[in-house]
């Protein structure tokens, strides 16, 4: 369960190979999109706050529900 939970959070985090096979923009994902606020001269900070916390919430919802499930499976590692 753990190995799962920790592989669907390094896949959602995954910025290089998306960024290489998805150009259209409707087809980025959240996380790729938050970088489309950072302009060559300047940055517009409350789009892009507002785009990583909307990027966060699955991930913390993921981690929420299984909280337990994963430091079990860090504590049974650990002690092996």
């Amino acid at each position: 369960m753990t190995v799962m939970i920790l592989d669907v959070l390094w896949i959602w985090n995954d910025y290089l190979l998306p960024s290489l096979i998805l150009l259209s923009p409707p087809e980025r994902t959240l996380p790729l999109s938050t970088y489309s606020f950072f302009n060559e001269y300047s940055v517009d900070y409350a789009p892009l706050m507002a785009g990583i916390v909307l990027s966060l919430l699955p991930v913390l919802v993921v981690y929420l529900i299984a909280q337990r499930q994963i430091i079990e499976g860090i504590v049974k590692g650990a002690i092996k």
